[in-house]
């Protein structure tokens, strides 16, 4: 009988870590995510960005960040591998009016280049559509407080007809993800096949994740980071 319980309270430790751990992803390989930016803006608010060029990330619409950090893993203190920049052009889509009606997509341009290494690197896009049940991932520093170190978790890619048939007027070029992470910030980038997919933009009664398809945007994106 001891032996009995001994084991269900095992059982019952290792799921109730299991969740926990999934509800707040687990904490990312050290610098395993090479393009991901920390976003900081006035009164302590952040976001979540990637690097798409040595001088251009790429972010969320709804987030002015004045700063942006690359190569960090902790935030809370500075580490050697940081590269700080200011933000020298914000560009805006310019149908975006609210995460929820989409278009939920800004580029910045910094003020100078990124010096690529193991700790700072771009990510290129995926252009091909991934298809509903892909496990693809989310990094970023968490949701509305920051994390003292990078998380990450697994995303599953929910068919679009499933995500309409729940959401009926979701705006165009969104995403639906189901992860078990407590959700990612604004700007966290979407990454399928190694490759950036989306971008997080926001969440609904904590039922799926909303995020940015960035390969209808790459039009509009290619021109503003050509004129720049």
């Amino acid at each position: 009988m001891k032996h009995l319980q001994k084991l269900l309270l095992s059982l019952l430790l290792v799921t109730y870590y299991s969740r926990n751990r999934m509800e707040g992803g687990g904490e990312a390989k050290t610098h395993s995510t090479p393009y991901v930016a920390y976003l900081q803006g006035k009164n302590n608010h952040f976001c979540g960005g990637f690097l798409v060029a040595p001088n251009w990330v790429m972010t969320a619409a709804q987030c002015f960040p004045l700063t942006v950090i690359l190569g960090a893993h902790t935030i809370q203190r500075r580490e050697e591998s940081w590269q700080t920049f200011e933000v020298q052009e914000y560009h805006c889509h310019p149908d975006f009016m609210s995460p929820k009606k989409g278009n939920d997509i800004l580029l910045l341009k910094l003020k100078g280049n990124a010096t690529s290494n193991s700790y700072v690197r771009t990510i290129s896009f995926e252009k091909s559509k991934v298809p509903g049940g892909t496990a693809c991932s989310i990094a970023g520093w968490g949701y509305k407080t920051p994390a003292a170190t990078l998380r990450e978790a697994t995303v599953t890619i929910i068919k679009q007809r499933e995500c309409l048939s729940h959401y009926p007027g979701l705006a165009d070029n969104l995403i639906c993800g189901r992860s078990g992470s407590a959700g990612g910030d604004a700007g966290d980038p979407l990454v399928c096949n190694n490759k950036a997919y989306g971008i997080f933009s926001y969440r609904h009664n904590n039922w799926p994740g909303f995020y940015t398809h960035i390969a209808p945007y790459l039009p509009w994106v290619n021109s503003v980071m050509k004129s720049a």
